[in-house]
Parts: structure tokens; C-alpha cells; sequence
């Protein structure tokens, strides 16, 4: 995470004030870990008590998208990883916390540090609890595409083309092909840009019952798009009435 963005300029009467607050927090024994999971039962209380319609889904889907904090840049890191649960997830985000502040001299920056991860933390989590147990694993292309009929146009254009099936099972073997040609109606906005790659690759899995890993994903769309994929892109444009 960019340092300016979390620390900000270093003065120096904030060093008389950091340290004060670094004994109280000794002296009263508590430890980031135990700060923390205060926040974090305050961001599920506070998420349970939400009624998530249609449009404030979409709306706290941006958000968490456009979150930048510490915790929020370790927290959207790890949560891509199948491999762990929500505990080993909130404990990297520990992890990093405590490598993150081993390193640091100044009692201002500590503070900042503290204060950056655990309002982040409150922030974050807030907004994957709402979403989490409510819609968050059932994110399809019609919650990130922009235009009431455009995934409607989409998926018929697929079925056609027989890249999927009625099930919309995807059936062609090419997946870095068929990445690209989700990252062209990102491009142009078909696809709500807000959205970072990693939403719209859970999009693509609960959509097409397949797997795309970040991986695949990142080196897919760095490739030129080969002549049968400019011709896609060409009828595409047509039916979602793009300027390519």
C-alpha cells in the first residue's frame, strides 16, 4: 500500500502524542488482536441489522471495490484464496499488520497504522458480512454489467456462439479467449469498470460453473486478441451498441 496514503507527512508534535497513547494501550493490556475483534463484531452487528434490496447491493459492491485501507488492501488479497477460512484470512491481515508495524520507529506512525487498520477493518468487513451472507457468493454478470438487457444480450450471444450451453455451462477450452472478450466489455464500460478483476472473476465462476484463477486472468489480458476474437468483438458492438 502506498506509504504517503497511510502515514501522510510526519510532524513532529504528533510524537509527543503517540507515545501516550502507546502506553495507555499497554497499560491496559490491549492488544491489536483483541482491539480488533471488537470491530469486528461491531461490523457484523451492524450488517445484520441491514435489509440489502437490489440497489443497495450494487451500491455496497462498488464500495468494497473502491476500499483503500491497510486492512481492506490485505483483506481483498487474501480473500481470493479458496484455501482459507474467514479466521486464517482475518490472521494474514494480522500478520501483515504486525510485520508492517515491527518496522516502524516512529510512535506517530504506529498510531496511524493502528487506527488505519482497525477503522479499515470496521469499514471492510462491515461491507463483506452485508454482502457475504446475503448475495456476495451468488454474484452473477447481470449484478456487474451496466444497462437492464445488456447480460441478457450477452448471454444469448454466448449461447449462439456456443461458448456456453442453455446452463450456461462454458463449453469452449480457450478460457484465456474467453477472458478477453470479458475484459473488452470492461473496457467499454458494458461491464462496470469499478469493478476490480477479482469480482468479475467470481462473476464469471457462479455464471459459467467453471474456474478462472487470478493467474489465468492477469496473463489473458495482456495478449493482443487474435482475428476470430476482433470479429466477436465487432458483432458485439453491434448488439450492445459499442463504438469499436
Amino acid at each position: 500500500m502506498d506509504q504517503k496514503k497511510l502515514y501522510g507527512r510526519w510532524n513532529l508534535w504528533e510524537e509527543f502524542v503517540g507515545y501516550p497513547m502507546m502506553i495507555y494501550y499497554r497499560i491496559r493490556g490491549e492488544r491489536i488482536q483483541k482491539l480488533l475483534s471488537k470491530r469486528i463484531d461491531k461490523a457484523k452487528q451492524k450488517a445484520g441489522k441491514i435489509i440489502l434490496t437490489e440497489k443497495m447491493k450494487n451500491e455496497f459492491l462498488i464500495q468494497y471495490e473502491k476500499l483503500d485501507n491497510f486492512f481492506s488492501f490485505h483483506f481483498k488479497d487474501i480473500y481470493a484464496s479458496r484455501n482459507h477460512n474467514f479466521e486464517e484470512k482475518i490472521q494474514y491481515c494480522l500478520d501483515q499488520y504486525r510485520k508492517e508495524s515491527n518496522s516502524l520507529i516512529s510512535s506517530s506512525n504506529m498510531m496511524k497504522l493502528q487506527g488505519n487498520f482497525l477503522n479499515g477493518a470496521e469499514a471492510t468487513l462491515f461491507l463483506y458480512f452485508a454482502l457475504d451472507s446475503k448475495t456476495k457468493k451468488e454474484i452473477l454478470l447481470s449484478d456487474i454489467m451496466i444497462g437492464n438487457n445488456s447480460s441478457k444480450i450477452f448471454i444469448a450471444f454466448l449461447k449462439d456462439k456456443k461458448f456456453i450451453d442453455e446452463n450456461h455451462n462454458l463449453l469452449v477450452d480457450q478460457k484465456s479467449s474467453f477472458i478477453r472478450i470479458h475484459r473488452f466489455l470492461k473496457d467499454n464500460h458494458i461491464i462496470n469498470p469499478d469493478f476490480q478483476d477479482t469480482t468479475i472473476i467470481e462473476a464469471m465462476e457462479n455464471e459459467y460453473n467453471a474456474n478462472f484463477d487470478k493467474g489465468t486472468f492477469s496473463r489473458a489480458i495482456i495478449v493482443k486478441p487474435s482475428h476470430f476474437e476482433e470479429i466477436v468483438y465487432q458483432e458485439l458492438s453491434k448488439l450492445l451498441n459499442i463504438k469499436y
